[in-house]
């Protein structure tokens, strides 16, 4: 069963030693309000912080019919979910340095007359979360709420040094390693027998 919004609030406020919710939206709880005040900006700041697989969407983008004063001959609306581009007309630019698009507001800019684009949406279907994302969520969150529950500054210090140190990067390379492969090419194959079998007769 997959857990609830609820659910990963309540694993955060295990971690810092408090008492669970019954609900996030029990205005009556001091630790759902809190809870509910962090947990949307967490779940955005850690999906900005990578490239999940369980959190991309593709999609091509409508091409807006005002166009930019200048730089740009295009401007492309964003989805309201959108958080970061990953891919642009098949080129992955994720955490790679790039000069033919820019981001302005909900606008994508670029000269390119199409965009076909895969990018890191917010997803709130906890479903379809990765196990390692969820938990990345449970520990930036529980880090985010430990002063204002527990008044325990070095707690949350300590959580979130474990996000940047343990969390993350664990959840970044799982995620890394699910990208994909390169397909096999027999062309190239056969051109490689074909050298060794020609290098042999010489």
């Amino acid at each position: 069963m997959a857990l609830t919004i609820t659910d990963i609030c309540n694993q955060a406020l295990g971690r810092i030693g408090a008492q669970r919710i019954m609900a996030i939206d029990d205005n009556d709880s001091k630790s759902a309000r809190v809870c509910k005040n962090a947990i949307e900006a967490t779940i955005k700041e850690v999906a900005r912080a990578g490239d999940w697989n369980c959190l991309r969407v593709r999609t091509t983008l409508g091409q807006l019919v005002a166009t930019p004063a200048f730089e740009w001959a295009y401007q492309y609306q964003l989805p309201s979910d959108f958080i970061s581009l990953v891919e642009l007309n098949g080129v992955d630019y994720h955490g790679q340095p790039q000069d033919d698009w820019e981001i302005e507001g909900r606008l994508l800019l670029t000269d390119a007359e199409r965009a076909d684009v895969k990018y890191t949406a917010y997803v709130e279907d906890t479903s379809i979360w990765d196990a390692l994302f969820t938990n990345a969520v449970v520990v930036l969150l529980a880090s985010k709420i430990a002063v204002s529950i527990r008044q325990d500054e070095n707690m949350a210090s300590s959580l979130l040094t474990e996000y940047h140190r343990i969390s993350l990067p664990q959840a970044r390379t799982k995620d890394g390693n699910q990208k994909r492969r390169i397909r096999f090419d027999p062309t190239k194959e056969s051109m490689f027998l074909s050298s060794r079998y020609n290098s042999t007769k010489g």
